[in-house]
């Protein structure tokens, strides 16, 4: 599939609405086979080349958008954004690496360190750091439960701190890099280098510090971070005498950090891009507003125009991540807002934008969710959900994590369907949209066939982010409407505060 040009476009979705055919999406209570073509319909829209890739802050991903309202529309929601509108606003920032100089001195003298053995990203357009003070942290563990305290009585503030991120021998448990990373800026220091433990580590670093970064405009950006060839820390390590000090050493609870007789000087310019995205929100309208919300998610977004000119397949589709999850969204939408008596609790359905950049969409809306935090009852999301066939056992991401357990578990056995009460997928958690929702306190879980982790491990391993996740493929479709009816039932249970009430938050 090849790229259909006219990347960017400033196009709102209300204006592109009216140029994008939907399904027909008359409510009713059909059958599964009737809900599986309706399925079908939506991610063949979705997934299309026409949408290249549906990545925020393109032509694509605006048309995707409002091919989600006039479906949020057509099967009975009122628009749920509280500025009346569908679609809720949401302010992004692309940060690019433009130019780059470092200067290290060891006692008093230079080190020429080749600038390509050493990669740094900044969020400010210019961001200096003069004459601070060189810190080796080993790997960078200041951790009781490791029980290694390499920062005992080291001050940070202010210091480029250089660590290794990989895994020590025997601390499999150890936090991870970013963790460590995130303990030191919140110290003090001025920046953290990586250290790349071999030339392959190395080229990986520096192929992603210099990909575009997006984030929320108004959100934390990443700190001041880099990484470091092999090459460039041999040649510091040996100025500042450190190349005697080895993995086992920095491993052992007694290491501390060292100060190096030396300075770094780091000048980093970034160029930024604002644009605007959108998460679409739909409301059904409770007989009881007061007593509370129950929100549906599943994120519209994917990554766009992913090959460079030349490739045979150019687009990353995202027919199964995550066009198969916003077609569930609208037909679990269609079956609640059918259903004989309106729930007590109002539901929204949020269709997020920005999840593959980092559940950007899904903090925005946690930030400023359509009503108060704590009266979100529940989040249910729904991500790569076309993976499953019928009569897969329901398991939960969030299982023996909140009070939702007993409503599920229910929910499957009206169906007929087995449980999966493994909690493997927990692992999962902060990789999917419902993540923004839990740091704030509110229950949030998936659920479904799609949890089964040896069929997402195989999707995983696959097409996962890549141009076959296409509509060539075949798009298990069966299991999804069988989620469809189950989301039904739990979406009543959840919306009924005679059969649930959150816990106190």
């Amino acid at each position: 599939m090849r790229a259909m040009g006219r990347l960017l476009s400033t196009t709102p979705p209300l204006l592109l609405s009216a140029l994008i055919a939907t399904q027909p999406l008359a409510a009713r209570a059909p059958s599964d086979a009737a809900v599986e073509a309706r399925l079908r319909g939506h991610v063949e829209t979705l997934a299309a080349d026409a949408m290249e890739g549906r990545k925020p802050g393109t032509e694509g991903g605006n048309m995707a958008a409002a091919y989600i309202a006039r479906a949020f529309a057509a099967v009975g929601l009122k628009a749920g954004a509280t500025d009346g509108s569908y679609y809720m606003p949401v302010a992004l920032v692309e940060r690019r690496p433009a130019d780059t100089k470092a200067e290290w001195r060891i006692s008093g003298a230079v080190v020429r360190v080749d600038a390509d053995t050493v990669a740094l990203r900044a969020a400010a357009p210019e961001t200096r750091i003069m004459d601070a003070p060189l810190i080796f942290g080993g790997y960078g563990i200041d951790d009781e439960k490791a029980g290694i305290r390499s920062f005992d009585g080291v001050d940070v503030r202010g210091a480029v701190v250089l660590i290794f991120g990989d895994t020590p021998p025997g601390l499999d448990h150890a936090p991870g890099y970013t963790a460590r990373r995130d303990a030191l800026i919140a110290s003090g220091a001025a920046a953290v280098i990586r250290i790349a433990p071999d030339d392959k580590k190395w080229a990986d670093f520096d192929k992603a510090l210099a990909e575009p970064e997006n984030d929320l405009a108004d959100g934390t950006p990443e700190p001041t971070r880099g990484a470091m060839a092999p090459a460039a820390w041999a040649k510091l390590a040996k100025a500042g005498k450190l190349d005697g000090i080895t993995a086992a050493d920095m491993a052992r609870p007694e290491f501390r950090a060292v100060r190096i007789d030396g300075t770094a000087s780091l000048n980093i310019a970034t160029s930024l891009r604002p644009y605007r995205s959108w998460n679409v929100v739909g409301r059904l309208a409770g007989s009881d507003p007061a007593a509370g919300a129950l929100l549906y998610l599943a994120h519209w977004d994917h990554l766009g125009i992913c090959r460079p000119e030349g490739a045979a397949d150019r687009i990353c589709n995202g027919a199964v991540d995550n066009a198969s999850g916003v077609a569930m969204i609208i037909e679990v939408a269609r079956g609640l807002a059918a259903a004989k008596k309106p729930p007590v609790r109002d539901i929204y359905f949020v269709a997020t934008t920005a999840e593959e950049m980092g559940l950007l969409g899904a903090h925005a809306l946690a930030k400023a969710p359509p009503v108060p935090a704590e009266r979100i009852a529940a989040v249910l999301n729904f991500d790569t959900v076309a993976i499953a066939p019928r009569a897969t056992p329901v398991a939960t991401l969030g299982r023996g994590q909140t009070p939702l357990d007993p409503l599920i578990d229910a929910a499957a056995r009206r169906q007929g369907r087995r449980i999966n009460a493994s909690t493997d997928a927990n692992a999962l958690t902060p990789r999917q949209d419902g993540w923004a929702f839990t740091q704030i306190g509110v229950p949030a879980v998936m659920v479904g066939g799609s949890l089964n982790l040896d069929l997402l491990k195989a999707y995983l391993g696959g097409e996962y982010h890549k141009p076959g996740d296409d509509l060539a493929q075949p798009i298990v479709l069966d299991g999804v409407a069988e989620d469809v009816r189950l989301h039904v039932t739990l979406g009543q249970m959840i919306a009924d505060p005679k059969r649930y009430q959150p816990p106190p938050r």
